[in-house]
């Protein structure tokens, strides 16, 4: 801020400032000497040169029509600047510290669907591949959820058609059940987790993000945002190949042709990038991320997409979905984006 010049007059001062306001300058006006004098502040530097260029004009003709004129225009500014800021306060949401807001329904209601789905397949412990796969797999919450299921007699109905090609690879088998017409397989997948923290990390993130959505644009979109990551990760990442990270399906020693894949992480990042999207390209949207949340979440994505055999050095070399979690992340990403644009 800074000082371009004083008037001696107090309705001069508010007729000149009020010009300056319509013109796009911001200024403040100090009244000083038992309001016999008033200092003129200019709140940005780079608009001093111009605001005393008309300070100066200002003081050859300070009875000129359009100083006054520009005093009911500059209260309309006011009156719309404060109002605006008024509406962009109600639409802030509180993420930390104090009472969280209430609406929350789909939020709370998708944890305690995790939570209870982890109890019922004990976390997915014991899931594994191969001869020492446990009988995890014979659980029925567990297959009604998975991406890809069939008993065996389903399998051997979908062989009769197989080209010979190989087994795990065919789409046509990658999509079985899916094509029977069990289309919740789509996303139901997203409710199993693997091991307790699995299930812990996932449910912090999508409580924290879940609820700053929903409370801000109401369950039913909401709702809509988290079906839409959940389909498209599942979906990717059950049909990539798996030579580039796709997840195969495989027959069990029970005879089940099933798929192993699972949690909420995708829909977590598919959250993730719609906030960002919208704290960068809407100004009226309420909150901004963090750089430190940013930094976490990118760089534990990128952390995941390392070869197993990396990320067993520091004690974590189980497979990832990484697919799911970069399709979750360009879904989220799009809508943030897409739905910015068309507010504006």
């Amino acid at each position: 801020m800074r000082f371009i010049g004083d008037l001696d007059d107090s309705r001069q001062a508010q007729n000149f400032s009020a010009y300056l306001l319509v013109k796009g300058i911001e200024t403040q006006v100090d009244e000083l000497e038992a309001g016999t004098r008033f200092e003129i502040w200019v709140k940005d530097e780079d608009q001093c040169d111009a605001a005393l260029a008309d300070l100066k004009a200002f003081q050859l003709n300070p009875n000129d029509s359009k100083y006054a004129e520009a005093v009911q225009q500059a209260q309309v500014l006011v009156r719309a600047e404060e109002k605006k800021r008024q509406q962009a306060q109600k639409r802030m949401v509180k993420v930390s510290g104090g009472v969280l807001p209430k609406r929350k329904p789909l939020t709370m209601g998708i944890i305690f669907v995790c939570a209870l789905v982890g109890l019922l397949t004990s976390f997915g412990e014991g899931v594994g591949n191969g001869e020492n796969a446990r009988v995890k797999y014979d659980d029925p919450v567990y297959r009604a959820l998975q991406f890809v299921c069939l008993n065996n007699a389903a399998l051997e109905k979908e062989l009769e058609s197989w080209d010979g090609s190989n087994l795990q690879e065919d789409l046509s088998l990658r999509l079985a059940s899916i094509r029977r017409g069990q289309i919740w397989r789509l996303f139901t997948n997203v409710f199993i987790h693997y091991g307790i923290f699995h299930l812990i990390f996932n449910m912090i993130w999508f409580f924290q993000f879940g609820t700053l959505i929903e409370n801000r644009y109401g369950t039913v979109k909401f709702g809509n945002l988290v079906l839409a990551t959940a389909i498209f990760s599942s979906l990717l990442q059950g049909i990539v190949p798996g030579a580039v990270g796709g997840s195969v399906p495989f027959i069990t020693s029970g005879g089940y042709w099933i798929s192993a894949f699972g949690g909420m992480s995708g829909v977590v990042y598919g959250l993730f990038g719609f906030i960002w999207m919208k704290s960068t390209y809407d100004p009226n949207f309420g909150y901004r991320l963090s750089q430190s949340t940013i930094i976490i979440l990118m760089g534990w994505l990128f952390f995941c997409m390392l070869p197993p055999e990396m990320r067993a050095g520091i004690g974590f070399g189980s497979s990832v979905a990484n697919w799911a979690h970069g399709v979750g992340l360009i879904v989220g990403l799009a809508a943030g984006y897409a739905t910015s644009v068309i507010r504006r």
